[in-house]
C-alpha cells in the first residue's frame, strides 16, 4: 500500500520567517566563504577530526531522543497507549516549528495538533506541553547560572556587556515562565486569555461566532485544569523530567565542546568554561525575538567563543554549531513531517 505524504503546511508568515532564515544561513556562508576563501574553508573542514564532529552530531541527537522521553514520560502520566516513536515524531515536528517563529512559540501548537491525532484530548495535551515547557525553562535558566556561578570573575573580565547580557536573558526568560505558572495555575486566566484570542479572531474574521466558540472549548478547559492538578500530585515524575532536561541540556551544551575538540584545540579545564558560555548564549539568544535567536545566537557565540577559538576558526565554528543545533533539527523535522501518517489512535485516558 502507497503511503501518502505529506509536505509540511506552512501559513504565509511561517514562509516568511523561513526564507529569513535561509537568507541568514546563506549570509552567514558568505561572511566564512568570504573570510577564509572556498579553498582555504574546504582545507580546514578535511582536518577536522571527525570522530569529535561524530560525537558532536550524536550529542544534537542525544538532544532530540531526551527530548521525546521528557515528552513521552509527562505523556504516560495521563495516557496509556501512545508509544514512543509518536512522541519522537511529535518532537522532531516541534523542532521545525520552534525553529520556524520568534521565542519557539510555533512548536506547541503544531505539536497539540499531532497530539491530537495520538488520540490525546485538545485539554490534555495542552497540560502536557505546558508543564513540559515550564520544565524545560526551569533547567535552562537554572543551566544558566553555570557562568555566574563557577566562572563570574571570568567572564565579566574577558566579555564586553556580560552583566547587561546576563540581566536581559534571565528577566526576558523568568518572564516568560511566570506567564507559563500563570497559565498553568491559575484557570481563569487561561479562559480570559483564550476568549482575548477568540476576539481578536473575530476582529479578523476567522472567527464567525465568539460565544459558540468559547463554549465549546469549555469542557477541554476542564481537561486541561484537571490534567494540570494532577502533574501537581506526581512530583517524582516531574523531578524525572527535570533531570532528563538537565541532561538534554548539557547533551546541548556539549557540541560546541566537541567542536572545539575536532579543531585540534585542548586546553585543560576548559571544559567547564565551554559548557557555561554555551548555556548563556543560549539564554542570551532565546530572549531574541526572531526565530531561533538569529542575529543574537551567532553574536553571542562570536563573542564568548572568541575566548577559545582561534580568529580564522571562529567564524568556521559557529558556521557548524548553528548548522548542528538548529538547521539540522529543522531539516530532520520537515523529513519527518513528510513522512509522517495521519491516524488517529485508540488511548486510554488514566482516571484523575
Amino acid at each position: 500500500m502507497k503511503v501518502k505524504k505529506h509536505w509540511p503546511k506552512l501559513n504565509g508568515w511561517q514562509w516568511f520567517n523561513l526564507t529569513s532564515l535561509l537568507l541568514i544561513g546563506g549570509l552567514l556562508w558568505g561572511v566564512v566563504v568570504g573570510n577564509q576563501g572556498v579553498g582555504g574553508l574546504l582545507e580546514r573542514w578535511g582536518s577536522l577530526d571527525l570522530r569529535w564532529m561524530m560525537a558532536a552530531v550524536a550529542c544534537v541527537v542525544g538532544f532530540w531522543v531526551l527530548e521525546a522521553l521528557a515528552l513521552h514520560w509527562l505523556v504516560s502520566c495521563l495516557y496509556r497507549g501512545v508509544p514512543f516513536h509518536s512522541n519522537m515524531r511529535t518532537a522532531m515536528i516541534g523542532q521545525l516549528y520552534a525553529a520556524l517563529t520568534p521565542f519557539s512559540t510555533g512548536g506547541q501548537p503544531v505539536q497539540l495538533i499531532y497530539m491530537h491525532r495520538d488520540g490525546l484530548d485538545t485539554g490534555g495535551g495542552a497540560s502536557v506541553l505546558i508543564v513540559k515547557s515550564i520544565v524545560y525553562q526551569i533547567g535552562l535558566i537554572t543551566m544558566a547560572l553555570l557562568p555566574l556561578v563557577t566562572g563570574y570573575h571570568f567572564f565579566h573580565s574577558q566579555v564586553s556587556g556580560f552583566v547587561w547580557m546576563a540581566w536581559v536573558g534571565f528577566g526576558v526568560n523568568l518572564l516568560v515562565t511566570a506567564g507559563m505558572l500563570l497559565l498553568a495555575v491559575y484557570p481563569r486566566a487561561t479562559r480570559k486569555l483564550y476568549a482575548f484570542g477568540v476576539r481578536v479572531m473575530h476582529f479578523f474574521r476567522i472567527v464567525r461566532d465568539v460565544d459558540v466558540t468559547i463554549a465549546k472549548a469549555q469542557t477541554q478547559f476542564d481537561i486541561y485544569h484537571e490534567s494540570t492538578l494532577r502533574y501537581e500530585k506526581k512530583r517524582g515524575a516531574l523531578c524525572g523530567v527535570l533531570a532528563i532536561t538537565f541532561i538534554q541540556l548539557i547533551s546541548l551544551y556539549l557540541v560546541p565542546y566537541a567542536i572545539y575538540r575536532a579543531f585540534g584545540y585542548h586546553e585543560p579545564g576548559v571544559l567547564l568554561r565551554i559548557v557555561s558560555a554555551v548555556a548563556f548564549v543560549t539564554i542570551v539568544s532565546a530572549s531574541v525575538p526572531l526565530p531561533g535567536g538569529s542575529g543574537g545566537a551567532e553574536g553571542s557565540f562570536l563573542l564568548f567563543f572568541a575566548l577559545f577559538f582561534d580568529q580564522p576558526d571562529l567564524l568556521i565554528a559557529m558556521l557548524l554549531w548553528r548548522l548542528l543545533t538548529y538547521y539540522f533539527g529543522m531539516v530532520t523535522g520537515a523529513l519527518v513531517m513528510l513522512v509522517s501518517r495521519k491516524r488517529q489512535r485508540a488511548v486510554v485516558r488514566l482516571p484523575l
